[in-house]
């Protein structure tokens, strides 16, 4: 792994640190103030509404730029939204100042997520570049593994405005760490082919194998979501403390680490579409799970199942959108995916905070649990046509080579 690709997962770490911070800061002071899991769950979704308006855009924009503007404007944006809660405390203002935060640091953690993927992705070789995903994706679980844990003991201690100052920390240390060492290692373009016409945004839906990908990550993705919304919702309707909630996404995190650590040998078992189906299946086990306990250890426990199967899935998607997006546009793709993920986060938090109003956040768990048994039928079959597409590429292959072998007799 070259050193810049190690210095790009460092700064992935400490400003998703930031990030998170933030939001499980932002989630809990609302439900300490009294509001409703359905409050909550608009909170939330503002955190996905902005990036799903301009993620395919920005994704072009990242293609056509480079990388090193979208990370520097991203961690600007994200500064402001994490100053927002320190200076206009809740207990004054309302609880606007955190929808504000949410929607503001989801535009710009959108803008460098997508542009650190990409960038893993070009920087690596093709026969390193799921492994080195991994590694990113453990930069991810090791920022939701201490963000919680320290926000939720900040909270407890020493109030919501300590853990908003650690959110703010956080981003401003990633944005000096990328203009004084990182930002002059980066390439100045992607040194790839530009695209000249394109017949619309969603274009690359009309492409079946990247539909695929992009279908299952986007409920992948949900579930991801979901759980960083609904546990604390849950957490606080069984009496859970802010500290324990936060111990539980802690080690929802630490599993999503554990597993990522051992990508390289589950790569050389199992292709990126069986990796993924069993990732749904258990994935769904364990959220029917979440419901028949509030006992603090055994949720704990059964998080860490979760955080097994979700961080399983992520690495393979990553790869999956590299090798099968077109030339030039991977970007693009990566930003398609972010809106359709951003949607389903948009819109789902409203729902099934309203669900967990009506029927409690238990029932919710059933709900995800359904859907997510659902998605592993179908990514079941995505690795059927999947074999059989490589099949005929390697046949093609052949008959290319024979044809070519005869024209030379």
């Amino acid at each position: 792994m070259s050193p810049t690709i190690i210095k790009v997962i460092l700064l992935t770490v400490v400003v998703q640190i930031g990030c998170v911070s933030n939001r499980v800061s932002c989630s809990l002071d609302a439900l300490y103030e009294q509001a409703s899991a359905l409050e909550v769950g608009i909170m939330m979704a503002l955190f996905a509404f902005v990036p799903a308006l301009f993620a395919i855009r920005s994704g072009q924009w990242i293609d056509s730029v480079g990388p090193k503007k979208p990370v520097l404007i991203g961690i600007a944006i994200m500064s402001v939204a994490a100053f927002l809660p320190l200076a206009f405390d809740v207990k004054t203002f309302g609880l606007w100042p955190l929808f504000a935060a949410c929607m503001i640091n989801g535009l710009g953690f959108m803008l460098v997520q997508m542009t650190n993927q990409q960038l893993v992705g070009h920087l690596s070789k093709t026969e390193s570049r799921t492994n080195n995903f991994a590694f990113l994706a453990m930069g991810y679980s090791a920022a939701n593994l201490s963000a919680p844990i320290a926000s939720g003991y900040l909270i407890d201690h020493l109030g919501f405005q300590s853990a908003y100052t650690l959110a703010l920390s956080a981003v401003v240390l990633g944005l000096l760490a990328f203009i004084l060492f990182i930002r002059s290692k980066l390439p100045s373009s992607w040194n790839r082919p530009k695209v000249v016409k394109r017949k619309g945004n969603f274009e690359l839906m009309g492409i079946p194998h990247v539909r695929n990908v992009l279908i299952a990550s986007s409920f992948m993705s949900m579930a991801w979501d979901l759980q960083s919304f609904m546990i604390p919702v849950y957490g606080t309707e069984i009496g859970l403390s802010a500290s324990e909630i936060g111990w539980i996404l802690g080690v929802f995190a630490a599993a999503t680490f554990f597993v990522r650590l051992f990508m390289p040998i589950i790569a050389r078992h199992l292709t990126e579409w069986q990796t993924i189906t069993c990732a749904f299946a258990l994935g769904a086990a364990s959220y029917a799970l979440f419901p028949i306990f509030n006992n603090f250890y055994m949720l704990s426990a059964v998080a860490f199942l979760l955080g097994m199967a979700l961080g399983s899935s992520q690495p393979n998607v990553m790869s999956l959108i590299h090798t099968e997006s077109p030339p030039g546009r991977t970007g693009e793709a990566l930003g398609l995916r972010t809106m359709l993920i951003n949607l389903c986060h948009t819109t789902l938090p409203i729902i099934f905070g309203g669900a967990g109003n009506l029927i409690g956040a238990g029932a919710v768990f059933y709900v995800v649990a359904g859907l997510m048994g659902g998605v592993s039928v179908f990514t079941s079959r995505c690795q059927k046509q999947s074999v059989s597409r490589t099949s005929r590429r390697v046949v093609e292959e052949l008959e290319q080579e024979r044809s070519q072998k005869k024209i030379n007799q």
